[in-house]
């Protein structure tokens, strides 16, 4: 009988070490995607995240300004290759907020600046892209095309959707835009017409 209830006894010992492995749940992650398109004396240009390399990047430029004055910031969203030299970018501002609120504008005021700029039919552009849009195009021969606020072609720009989302690395405005626009070399003496031209990426506000 006594060696029965010392079995017994051991075997509670037993299971009362056994110790669960507590799985944390897991954690949301925004999903990100990426890609451009458009087309050039009737050829197309198509960089696509994960394919030769292309990924997005995203900067920003912040004056940080003391309240009550409003500070500002402008946003860049670039799709690059670190197999190719070809990119594109788009640059768009300024965004105004009071500092006092954190060093970058609050979520709501974020998706809310952009949800805006969907709304219009079309975004001005902005040479130095303070009160619009800008666009930037590097071409596999390295040579660099910028848009024009003063264009002698019409040109547009239009936000088809945007959508603000979250996860621990940061806030993001997703967002696809289409546009039309000439593109200038940087001494204005040769251009690019880009047509039909889609561009997926993001923003970041911190």
């Amino acid at each position: 009988m006594k060696n029965i209830v010392l079995v017994i006894l051991g075997g509670l010992s037993l299971f009362s070490c056994i110790k669960h492995e507590v799985i944390p749940p897991p954690r949301p992650e925004v999903e990100l995607n990426a890609s451009f398109r458009a087309d050039t004396n009737g050829f197309p240009i198509i960089y696509s995240k994960g394919v030769s390399g292309f990924d997005i990047k995203t900067a920003d430029i912040r004056e940080i300004l003391t309240p009550p004055q409003f500070s500002n910031i402008k946003y860049f969203s670039s799709i690059e290759s670190v197999n190719l030299v070809e990119y594109f970018k788009v640059s768009i501002g300024r965004d105004f907020w009071s500092a006092a609120s954190g060093n970058y504008p609050p979520i709501g005021q974020f998706k809310i600046y952009f949800e805006n700029l969907m709304a219009s039919m079309s975004v001005a552009f902005s040479d130095d892209a303070t009160t619009g849009v800008a666009l930037e195009w590097r071409d596999a021969n390295n040579q660099l095309w910028r848009s024009r606020e003063e264009a002698v072609t019409p040109q547009i720009f239009s936000f088809l959707s945007v959508s603000q989302e979250s996860d621990e690395s940061g806030d993001y405005l997703k967002f696809r835009a289409t546009f039309t626009a000439t593109l200038y070399s940087l001494d204005e003496t040769e251009s690019r017409f880009l047509q039909n031209g889609e561009f997926v990426a993001y923003f970041k506000n911190n």
